[in-house]
């Protein structure tokens, strides 16, 4: 649910996403909230898979543990590209809380807290 990873640095990372009609998360032509969701969580996965690559340190798997303050403002349609934006706001015993939104042309179309286990 990344087509790219655009950008990273110690506590951030930009992905972006190209909607296509194939994309299994497509509803009358939108893609869902629970895509937007998915989204988010994957940059903050390549994220963290680029992290440890350029460290030296094994890929490890991650989780969804809880999402909080979910805001979605609006559904993108197809043929749109996406951009998300994730910030580490916190590491602690097993679990990474990340703020993450979802910016499609200049507008932020949704936003959340993440905490990812792992």
């Amino acid at each position: 649910m990344i087509d790219k990873l655009i950008y990273a640095d110690e506590k951030s990372a930009k992905g972006i996403l190209f909607i296509r009609e194939s994309n299994m998360f497509i509803h009358q032509n939108k893609l869902s909230e629970a895509a937007l969701i998915e989204f988010m969580a994957q940059t903050a996965a390549a994220y963290t898979g680029y992290k440890n690559l350029t460290g030296n340190k094994p890929i490890k798997e991650g989780y969804i543990g809880a999402v909080k303050n979910l805001v979605i403002d609006k559904l993108p349609g197809i043929n749109t590209e996406i951009a998300a934006e994730i910030t580490v706001d916190n590491e602690i015993v097993g679990f990474t809380i990340i703020s993450a939104k979802v910016i499609s042309g200049s507008e932020i179309i949704a936003s959340c807290e993440i905490r990812i286990m792992g």
